[in-house]
C-alpha cells in the first residue's frame, strides 16, 4: 500500500520555554525534525509536512536536504487545521481506497522502526491503527474543591501516542464531516473515526516514545540517543 506520512511541526511549543518552535532545536547536533524525517524517509512513499510560516524558511531547507518527494504546506491555527491542509495537498496516488496516510507528531524524534511498522501493519489489517502505551500511573477524576475524585480502572485504559496509521479515505471522510467544535476539541485523530464508526486497532509500543515538552525532555532525548 501507498503510505503518505503527514509530519505536524506547525506549533510553537510555549512550554519548551525556547523562544522558538522546539522541533527546530538541536537534539545531538541536528534540529528534532530531522530525528523525525530520518526515521519515515524509508518507510514512507512521501511525506507532507505542516510548518508554521515563521518558520517556513528554516524547514524547507531541512526538508531540501532529503531525497524523497516533501511537500510544505503552512500549519493551522490547530491541530486539526494543519492536518486538514496536508490532506488537501497531499496528492493521492494510484492505490485510491487503499492508500494510507500516516499522521506523526514532529515532537516524537525516537519512535523506532520497528513500532512504526507494527502500527503500518495493524493498520494495513484493520484500517486504522495507533502506537499507545499502558498507563503505570494511578488516575482519578477531579473532585471538588481540590478534592480527589473517583479512581479509573488503568488497565483499561491506554495512552494514545503517535504515529496513527489509517486508511487515507476513511481519513479524509472524517475530516470532512467534522464540524467545527468537534476539530477544536480533538488531540486524537482517531477519535474522530471511532466516532463515525470506524474500529481503530492499538499497537503496544515496544520502544521509548517520548514526546518533548518542557526543557527536561531534551535532556531526556540525547540521553536516549547516546545510549542508542
Amino acid at each position: 500500500m501507498k503510505l503518505t506520512v503527514i509530519i505536524l511541526a506547525a506549533g510553537c511549543g510555549r512550554r519548551m520555554e525556547a523562544g522558538r518552535n522546539k522541533v527546530l532545536l538541536p537534539l545531538a547536533g541536528r534540529p528534532v525534525l530531522c530525528h523525525v524525517l530520518d526515521m519515515w524517509q524509508n518507510l514512507a512513499d512521501s511525506i507532507v509536512v505542516a510548518a508554521a510560516q515563521a518558520d517556513w524558511r528554516q524547514t524547507g531547507a531541512i526538508c531540501a536536504t532529503y531525497n524523497i518527494a516533501i511537500q510544505m504546506v503552512e500549519g493551522g491555527a490547530s491541530r486539526a487545521a494543519s492536518l486538514a491542509r496536508a490532506l488537501a495537498v497531499a496528492e493521492p496516488g494510484a492505490g485510491g481506497a487503499a492508500e494510507l496516510a500516516a499522521v506523526h507528531d514532529a515532537a516524537r524524534p525516537l519512535t523506532s522502526h520497528a513500532d512504526i511498522r507494527r502500527v503500518i501493519a495493524a493498520a494495513q489489517r484493520h484500517g486504522a491503527a495507533i502506537l499507545a502505551t499502558p498507563i503505570t500511573d494511578t488516575l482519578r477524576y477531579q473532585g471538588e474543591g481540590g478534592l480527589c475524585g473517583p479512581v479509573l480502572p488503568r488497565e483499561r485504559l491506554l495512552a494514545a501516542q503517535t504515529p496513527q496509521v489509517f486508511r487515507r479515505d476513511w481519513l479524509s471522510e472524517a475530516y470532512a464531516q467534522a464540524s467545527e467544535a468537534e476539530l477544536a476539541a480533538i488531540s486524537d485523530d482517531a477519535s474522530l473515526l471511532q466516532a463515525r464508526g470506524r474500529e481503530c486497532a492499538y499497537v503496544w509500543a515496544q520502544g521509548i516514545n517520548l514526546k518533548l515538552t518542557q526543557p527536561v525532555d531534551m535532556i531526556m532525548a540525547e540521553a536516549i540517543i547516546k545510549m542508542r
